[in-house]
C-alpha cells in the first residue's frame, strides 16, 4: 500500500553528519539560499526520533521553508546514493516497479520548539513558563526572521542571532502512494448512471449511488458487490460516510436522507442482519407493526385486514427490510432534492455525530440520526444551497445559488458571517482540513491510534472506543492545523469563473477578517469542484473549460494549469500523500496528474465508455463511476 521511509541507522547518521556541512556550503555557492546580511547558526533535528542531522551550519536569516526543504531533500538523496538499493517495508511488494518514485522530494514541515528554546535561554519566570505551555512551537513558513526572530514568543524568551537555533524537521508524508496504472475490476450492478462514489474512512468499503434509486456497498478486498441499499424513491445524488465508518448517509432527488447502519452493535458487520431468513424478516416486520400501531388488531385495521388475519408483508417492503438497517426510516423535511451531506467531525462528537444536509429548497437541516429528528434548520439562503461542510472548529459552511457563502455556529445554528464576494452561483466549497475530517481517527493505512491496544494501534477491523476515537481524531486535526497556528481555511468556486480563498471564520468576532485572502482568476467557464490537498498546501479546481488549475493554499497564488481533457472536468481527488491528483471528465477518461514537479499527465486511464461523473482516491486505489453504469477500480 505504501512505502515506508526506513529508520535512520548509525551508519546513515554518520553519513548525514559528514555531508551536511558540504551540502549547505554547496547550496550557498549555487546561490539557492539567496544573499543576506544576517545569518543564524542552525542545527537540524529530526522530529521523528530526535536525532541531530549534521553539524551546526550558518544560514541566511531570510531562509524559508522552501530553502530548508531543498537542503533536507538533497541530503536525503545523497544518503540514498551512499546507502545503495532501498529497503522495502512489508507493505511494499517485492516485485513492485515504483523505483522511479524514489527520487521524489518529500514535503517537510519545519518548526522551532519553544521548550528547547526556553531550556537553552533559561526560563525563570511563571510568565515565560505559561508562554511555552500555551504555544509549544513556532512553524517556519516564510523565513527564519519573520517566523522565529520576530515572533513575540521568541522575543519574550530572549532569543538572539548569536544563539544556536535548533530547527526541527518532520516529513509531512512518511509514506508514498503508488500510482494507479490499470483497471483491476469492472463491477456491474447499477441499472442507471452512477452519480456519486465515496470510499469509507478505512478504505475497505466503497459506496455508490445511482439513478436506479439505490445505493450499493462494494467489498474492496474481493472487489465484489456486498449490499444493495433500497429505500429512496428517486435518484441517489450524494453519499457520505461517518468518520468512524459506522454509518453511511445517502441523499436523493426525493428529498429524503437515509442513514444506513454499516455495523451492528458488536461492530462485526451487517452480514448477520442481512442473512436472516424470510420467516425472520416477516416476524420482525410484524413486531414492528405492533410497536407502531399498538397491537395486532390495530395493525390489521391500518392495513385493511378485517378478517382477523395478520397483515402480510409485500415484496417491496420485504426488499427494503432485508437491505436497510434495522427499523430504518428516512429523515424527511426537505421539499426538494438533496445536494450535499456532511457529518459532524469525530473529535467534536465521537459518540453520536450529527448530520447536515443541504437542499435545492434553500435550507440546510441538521439531524440527530440516533434520535431520528431534525435539531434545527438553517434558513437564511434565498436560493438553492449547493454544498455544505462541517468544519473542525465547530462551524458549518454553506454555499448557495444566491451568490453567498454563510458561516453558521454548529451549536444552535446561529449565523456567524455572510460572505458575498461572488457574482454568480456558488457551486462548491472545500476546507483545508477536509481529508482529516473525513478520515477521522484513521490514518492512511486504515488504522486508528488506541491507548488500550498493545502497540497503540487498533487494527482496521476493530472499532476504536469513543475515547480513543476522539483522542486520535483530535490529535490528527491539531497536527493538520499546527495546533491552531495554521487555522482552517475555506475555498469556494462559482459560476462567475472565479474562486475565493477565505480566512478562518470561526467565531464571527470583529477581529476576524471579512474580506477574502485572494480572488483566484483564470478559468474561462464555471468552476464546479475544488479540493485541498491532504497536506493543505495546494488547491485544485475543476472547470467546464476542460482544465484543472493548481493554486497555493496559503496565498491563492496561481501555480499551474493541467491540460489534457477534451471536455468538461467533473470531479477531482487527491492521493493521501498529496503527490498525485486524479480527475474525471465528460470525455469518458480518468487522468492521473503530477501536481508537484512536471504538472503533466502521469497516466491516462481510459476504459469507461461514456461520461465519468465521480471519482475517489484512497491509499493505492481509485474508484470511478459514470454514465456507463459500471464501477471501475484502478490499482498500481
Amino acid at each position: 500500500m505504501a512505502t515506508q521511509i526506513p529508520q535512520r541507522t548509525a551508519k546513515r547518521q554518520r553519513l548525514a553528519d559528514e555531508k551536511a556541512a558540504r551540502e549547505a556550503a554547496s547550496l550557498q555557492a549555487q546561490g539557492q539560499l539567496g544573499p543576506s546580511t544576517e545569518t543564524l547558526v542552525i542545527q537540524f533535528q529530526s522530529g521523528q526520533d530526535g536525532s541531530l542531522l549534521g553539524p551546526t551550519i550558518n544560514l541566511p536569516a531570510s531562509t524559508g521553508q522552501k530553502e530548508l526543504q531543498a537542503i533536507i531533500n538533497q541530503l536525503r538523496r545523497q544518503l540514498k546514493a551512499a546507502q545503495g538499493p532501498k529497503k522495502r517495508s512489508v507493505d511494499d511488494p517485492a516485485g513492485s516497479d515504483d523505483d522511479d518514485d524514489d527520487d521524489d522530494d518529500l514535503p517537510y514541515a519545519f518548526h522551532v520548539d519553544l521548550q528547547q528554546l526556553s531550556a537553552s535561554a533559561g526560563v525563570d519566570t511563571e510568565e515565560k513558563q505559561e508562554l511555552v505551555k500555551s504555544n509549544a512551537r513556532l512553524p517556519i513558513n516564510d523565513s527564519l526572521t519573520q517566523d522565529v526572530l520576530n515572533a513575540q514568543q521568541a522575543k519574550k524568551l530572549g532569543l538572539s542571532q548569536e544563539d544556536t537555533l535548533t530547527v526541527v524537521f518532520e516529513p509531512q508524508a512518511v509514506f508514498k502512494v503508488r500510482p494507479v496504472s490499470r483497471c483491476s475490476s469492472t463491477m456491474s450492478g447499477h441499472a442507471s448512471p452512477i452519480l456519486c462514489s465515496t470510499f469509507s474512512p478505512t478504505g475497505s468499503l466503497l459506496a455508490t449511488g445511482a439513478g436506479d434509486k439505490t445505493a450499493r456497498l462494494w467489498d474492496l478486498d474481493t472487489e465484489t458487490p456486498m449490499h444493495t441499499l433500497v429505500g429512496h424513491s428517486n435518484w441517489v445524488l450524494c453519499a457520505e460516510w461517518e468518520g468512524r465508518e459506522r454509518k453511511l448517509a445517502t441523499g436523493g432527488m426525493d428529498g429524503q436522507v437515509w442513514v444506513w447502519q454499516a455495523l451492528d452493535a458488536n461492530f462485526t458487520g451487517r452480514k448477520g442482519w442481512l442473512s436472516r431468513t424470510a420467516k425472520q424478516v416477516d416476524e420482525e416486520w410484524q413486531e414492528q407493526q405492533k410497536q407502531e400501531n399498538g397491537d395486532t388488531a390495530a395493525a390489521d385495521t391500518a392495513k385493511g385486514e378485517t378478517d382477523g388475519k395478520p397483515a402480510k408483508m409485500g415484496v417491496k417492503a420485504r426488499r427494503a427490510a432485508r437491505n436497510a438497517a434495522p427499523q430504518g426510516k428516512p429523515l424527511c423535511g426537505h421539499t426538494k432534492w438533496i445536494t450535499s451531506l456532511s457529518w459532524e467531525p469525530i473529535h467534536l462528537n465521537p459518540t453520536n455525530p450529527r448530520l447536515a444536509s443541504s437542499s435545492k429548497d434553500g435550507t440546510v437541516r441538521v439531524w440527530n440520526p440516533t434520535l431520528h429528528r431534525c435539531e434545527y434548520v438553517l434558513g437564511g439562503h434565498t436560493a438553492s444551497v449547493n454544498c455544505v461542510r462541517w468544519g473542525g472548529e465547530g462551524a458549518i459552511y454553506t454555499a448557495s445559488s444566491d451568490r453567498t457563502v454563510k458561516v453558521w455556529s454548529a451549536d444552535g445554528g446561529k449565523l456567524i458571517r455572510n460572505l458575498n464576494e461572488h457574482a454568480h452561483w456558488v457551486n462548491t466549497i472545500a476546507l483545508s482540513t477536509d481529508f482529516i475530517l473525513r478520515t477521522g481517527p484513521f490514518d492512511h493505512t486504515g488504522r486508528a491510534a488506541s491507548s488500550s491496544s498493545t502497540n497503540n494501534i487498533t487494527p482496521s477491523y476493530v472499532q476504536p472506543s469513543d475515547e480513543d476515537a476522539k483522542s486520535s481524531a483530535l490529535n490528527r486535526f491539531r497536527e493538520a492545523t499546527s495546533s491552531g497556528s495554521i487555522p482552517e481555511t475555506i475555498i469556494t468556486g462559482s459560476d462567475d469563473h472565479t474562486l475565493f480563498l477565505w480566512p478562518p471564520q470561526i467565531n464571527g468576532s470583529a477581529s476576524t477578517p471579512k474580506k477574502p485572502i485572494a480572488r483566484l482568476t483564470g478559468h474561462q467557464k464555471s468552476v464546479n469542484h475544488v479540493a485541498f490537498s491532504p497536506d493543505g498546501k495546494k488547491i485544485a479546481s475543476a472547470s467546464f473549460d476542460n482544465s484543472i488549475k493548481l493554486w497555493d493554499a496559503r496565498t491563492g497564488k496561481f501555480i499551474a494549469t493541467l491540460r489534457g481533457h477534451v471536455a468538461s472536468v467533473y470531479r477531482l481527488a487527491w492521493s493521501s500523500d498529496s503527490r498525485m491528483l486524479v480527475s474525471a471528465s465528460k470525455d469518458s477518461t480518468l487522468k492521473l496528474w503530477d501536481p508537484v514537479k512536471t504538472f503533466k499527465i502521469r497516466k491516462d486511464l481510459p476504459g469507461h465508455t461514456d461520461e465519468v461523473y465521480c471519482v475517489d482516491f484512497v491509499a493505492d486505489k481509485v474508484a470511478s463511476g459514470g454514465r456507463d453504469k459500471v464501477v471501475k477500480i484502478w490499482r498500481h
